[in-house]
């Protein structure tokens, strides 16, 4: 299945490109993230993306970040699905997954670009803090914004400083 993401490649400024994930059900936008952290986690050095008519493999370890819109192309609601399920996986509605930490935090990049969004956490009390989460994400931290789903490469970091809180 193709999706379309913004790609930004260290040095480069972002673009549109497309990804390609397994064609399976989904329970919304969020499960096609997981989908793209999976693939991007992988074993593999390089992962293959399509820009204008072209498949290029890309260095994960060049890649700063991709993004996903929240929203489906042309809907109005972040995380948009039916209430009723339908026939077509992507219409199948979307679970809801809480949260026991957010942390509204601003991303500073190698690249000198910055991004500014909330980390959500659901690790026990004493291990709550955005140190304890930076530590412990893996090799992409994910930032949700009001309108993307990012997955940011953790070697490309260079700061995170908390702005307290977004509400």
């Amino acid at each position: 299945m193709v999706v379309t993401v913004r790609l930004a490649i260290v040095g480069a400024s972002p673009a549109a490109v497309e990804m390609f994930v397994p064609d399976v059900p989904r329970r919304g936008r969020g499960q096609l993230l997981d989908d793209l952290a999976t693939q991007l986690d992988g074993e593999a050095r390089f992962v293959p993306v399509r820009m204008t008519s072209r498949v290029r493999l890309v260095s994960k370890h060049a890649i700063a970040w991709i993004s996903v819109e929240r929203r489906e192309a042309g809907s109005g609601d972040l995380d948009e699905v039916p209430a009723e399920p339908a026939v077509a996986p992507a219409e199948i509605p979307e679970e809801l997954t809480l949260f026991d930490h957010q942390h509204f935090v601003e991303v500073e990049l190698v690249q000198g670009s910055k991004l500014i969004g909330t980390l959500l956490d659901s690790a026990p009390a004493e291990h709550a803090r955005v140190g304890d989460h930076l530590n412990h994400s893996g090799r992409w931290l994910r930032l949700w914004t009001t309108d993307q789903h990012y997955l940011i490469n953790i070697q490309q970091v260079v700061a995170v400083t908390e702005l307290g809180e977004m509400w």
